[in-house]
């Protein structure tokens, strides 16, 4: 069984369809969704941990896959995401954020933000 290491991009943006948030990995293609960025991108690095575990346990399992390319180009025009923000999500994640605490607001007037995925828990 491999150890799977993976750095991968996310760009977060918010969906036209009901003003919620979506955070796309650019190298899985996996998609995390919320009402608030951190949810989002919370629920992406879930997502991305999920698929790398499922990998490593069947090393046939095709996890790379890349992001379409109209999600490609909005990361190439979003505003960097403040590492604050992916600290939260990725503490939330792995059940160190408490739950009470507020979370750090995003750099305002962006439509889409981009960040990397530094850790997959695998």
């Amino acid at each position: 069984m491999a150890k799977i290491q993976l750095r991968d991009e996310v760009v977060i943006y918010q969906s036209p369809s009901d003003g919620d948030w979506i955070a796309h990995s650019l190298q899985t293609d996996q998609i995390g969704y919320g009402q608030s960025i951190v949810e989002a991108l919370a629920d992406a690095i879930k997502a991305v941990d999920q698929v790398c575990h499922a990998a490593e346990q069947d090393e046939t399992l095709a996890y790379l896959r890349q992001a379409p390319q109209e999600v490609k180009d909005l990361f190439d025009h979003a505003k960097p995401l403040p590492q604050e923000i992916y600290e939260v999500a990725f503490k939330k994640v792995h059940g160190a954020w408490p739950i009470d605490w507020d979370v750090p607001k995003p750099i305002e007037g962006a439509e889409a933000f981009k960040t990397e995925i530094q850790e997959v828990a695998c």
